[in-house]
């Protein structure tokens, strides 16, 4: 919640910057924000009533602009009420709006409160994605500070991906930004987020530095709503330095800082790091007492993630005091938190992808209606002139001959300027039906992932019931060594199926991920193909078990590209061929031709397996394609091939047909663009 308060002030100040004329002057509509800035103190609740109190009276006296910006703030207050869903598809309302007004900061306020809306619930791959949209934004505004402030927040979202390296990078940018503006809160800021990720690494000396530091500046500046996150990192790097007179000291002052500003649900974060620290301690009544406090609030604040690890450590606390059924009962209350939190996060997930698709539709339409008018006024423009051109030229023949003849070529040229533009119309209609593939995508990946999933959910069930079954025998003193032993075989049986089907389910996602033609770009660099084709493709062959034939032919041609994906591709190739191609064949082997035409490149890419028919070959780049899905085959090999030739090398691949096997060629150009 720390980096909410920034986000908020910073996306504030862009909301109420902007200068334009409206019905309503600026000094009365100051005065309606400060109606809803007054409401907002007593809760989020009460600024969203009036907001929409103000609406519903001066709908026709707003500006566009306007109306964004109260829109804005309705979506803020549903965030920090909890209406997560709501939020959403209130900015949503805001985004057609926020297109047709060219003043800069509307849509970096539109990235930056939706990046705030998964960020709450932690979907922070989708916050990542719109922190980064903001980020491209941020430098219209022509002010440094929200550059810096994005950057931030991108590694926030980094250091809960676990990506500790790259929040790294970003908060040191941060800091350095703040030092050189020299701006005391935002190197405080700096300091302590640069302390989180040492903290997160291991590294409890500097953390302990960087954290004592940060504190300096804010005691010295007087940064009182700030000391209490100081607090709070120095009690948890104390506590994992088992110094715990100095960590409870911290996680009480912290505690105290956050209830004196108001931050009771912020205070819940110390006050479960106390509790850990208590059980570790041997204080277990001291930790029941404010694990039950915890827990109270937490569901008044719908903290569903803090509830979550107070669950958690309930359950510890009643196993150290050997209350195991009562420690299982715990158990089960997180279990079912857990399934509440993901259950939210792809209900929110699945409806933000369905409204972008939606939206981007909606766009598209807006687009074509538009064209189809410029397109019809130019034609009814070009017709009226044209007539003009024929009666003059009945009262004018020999000069009006020549100057028709002028004219009509001109307006030649403009209806095929014209007629271009309603192609491009087409395409991106057809573009737009892509969009509408998605749906079939997900189901696709669901389908895909519920079979591994479902043999895992049936194994915890079962072993859940054992559990209960052994523990009532234990409790009447009625189990057998014989139910024992076949306890422990089938729940080690199961224990084997979950974890096995755990595993398949990671391994889908991970190939899941490599569909994205965004991910896995590695650095652009130049070099000569064919040499280091011949360099990699043994390391290549000696992953797989049988015994490969290569054979890699051609010209020299160098090209400037992402060599690494390159490689990538080849080596989904022979995949591909070992999978599908070489069954039954004595004496695999692979050909790979770098040739050059017209000055791009050409990789040849044949093996002289079975061959690919010619009905498959128009379906096999499409995504869960494969002629073998019942031996566990996702079909997601050859369209990873073409989202990466395509999309990131700016290249085109194709299946030829061949006799002697399957062939495939890919053009790249000498020179690709590099990657955002």
């Amino acid at each position: 919640m720390k980096k909410q308060y920034h986000i908020f002030f910073f996306i504030i100040s862009i909301l109420f910057s902007f200068k334009v004329f409206s019905q309503i002057s600026d000094k009365d509509f100051s005065e309606l924000r400060k109606a809803v800035s007054d409401e907002s103190r007593k809760s989020p609740s009460a600024g969203i009533f009036k907001i929409d109190e103000i609406l519903a009276v001066y709908q026709d006296k707003l500006a566009k602009y306007q109306h964004i910006r109260l829109l804005y703030l309705k979506s803020w207050f549903l965030i920090s009420s909890d209406q997560i869903e709501k939020a959403l598809e209130t900015l949503e309302q805001t985004r057609l709006m926020a297109e047709e007004i060219t003043e800069p900061g509307i849509l970096y306020s539109y990235y930056g409160i939706t990046a705030s809306a998964f960020n709450y619930v932690e979907l922070y791959e989708l916050a990542l994605e719109s922190y980064i949209k903001a980020y491209k934004e941020a430098p219209l505004l022509n002010k440094p500070q929200f550059i810096q402030q994005t950057e931030n927040n991108i590694g926030h979202v980094y250091l809960k991906l676990g990506l500790i390296k790259e929040a790294e990078h970003y908060f040191k940018r941060f800091y350095d930004s703040a030092i050189e503006m020299g701006l005391h809160s935002q190197q405080g800021v700096g300091l302590n987020n640069l302390g989180e990720a040492a903290y997160l690494k291991g590294d409890l000396d500097t953390a302990e530095r960087l954290h004592l530091d940060a504190l300096a500046i804010r005691q010295k500046h007087g940064f009182e709503y700030h000391k209490s996150w100081s607090f709070f990192n120095l009690g948890r790097v104390y506590a994992a330095k088992n110094h715990v007179d100095k960590a409870k000291d911290f996680l009480t002052r912290s505690i105290n800082y956050f209830n004196k500003q108001n931050a009771q649900s912020n205070a819940l974060l110390p006050q479960v790091e106390l509790v850990k620290l208590m059980i570790n301690i041997g204080e277990f009544p001291e930790a029941d007492t404010l694990l039950k406090e915890i827990t109270m609030i937490a569901k008044e604040y719908k903290k569903l993630s803090v509830l979550k690890e107070a669950l958690t450590q309930k359950a510890a606390l009643l196993r150290k005091q050997s209350n195991f059924d009562d420690a299982l009962t715990a158990l089960d209350e997180r279990n079912a938190v857990i399934e509440q939190i993901n259950e939210r996060k792809s209900t929110i997930g699945l409806a933000y992808m369905v409204s972008q698709t939606e939206l981007q539709t909606k766009e598209m339409a807006l687009q074509e209606l538009e064209q189809a008018h410029e397109l019809a006024v130019s034609i009814a423009e070009s017709e009226r002139k044209i007539g003009i051109i024929i009666l003059l030229s009945f009262m004018l023949i020999t000069a009006i001959t020549s100057f028709f003849l002028y004219r009509l070529n001109k307006k030649k040229l403009q209806l095929q300027f014209l007629l271009t533009q309603l192609n491009n119309t087409q395409e991106k209609l057809i573009e737009s039906e892509k969009m509408r593939a998605m749906t079939t995508l997900v189901s696709g990946m669901a389908h895909q992932l519920n079979t591994p999933l479902g043999l895992v959910i049936t194994a915890n069930s079962s072993l859940q019931n054992q559990v209960q079954t052994l523990t009532q025998k234990l409790s009447n003193k009625s189990l057998t060594q014989s139910q024992l032993s076949h306890f422990l075989k089938e729940s080690n049986e199961l224990i084997t199926l979950s974890q096995r089907n755990s595993e398949k389910a990671a391994d889908m996602i991970q190939t899941f991920k490599m569909m994205s033609s965004k991910l896995q770009i590695s650095e652009r660099n130049q070099f000569e193909v064919k040499h280091f084709l011949e360099k990699h493709i043994p390391e290549i062959i000696r992953t797989h078990k049988i015994d490969i034939q290569y054979k890699v032919t051609g010209s020299s041609f160098e090209i400037e590209s992402y060599s690494a994906v390159l490689l990538k591709v080849i080596n989904q190739f022979i995949e591909n061929s070992v999978s599908h191609g070489f069954e039954g064949v004595d004496s695999p082997s692979i050909l790979i031709n770098i040739a050059s035409k017209n000055g791009k490149l050409e990789i040849h890419y044949s093996d002289n397996g079975v061959g690919i028919e010619q009905e498959k070959r128009n379906k096999i780049f499409d995504p869960f394609y494969t002629t073998r899905l019942s031996d566990g085959n996702l079909g997601l090999g050859l369209n990873i091939i073409y989202n990466s030739v395509v999309h990131i090398m700016e290249g085109k691949v194709e299946c030829l047909g061949s006799e002697t096997g399957a062939h495939f060629v890919i053009k790249l150009p000498k020179k690709t663009a590099a990657k955002a």
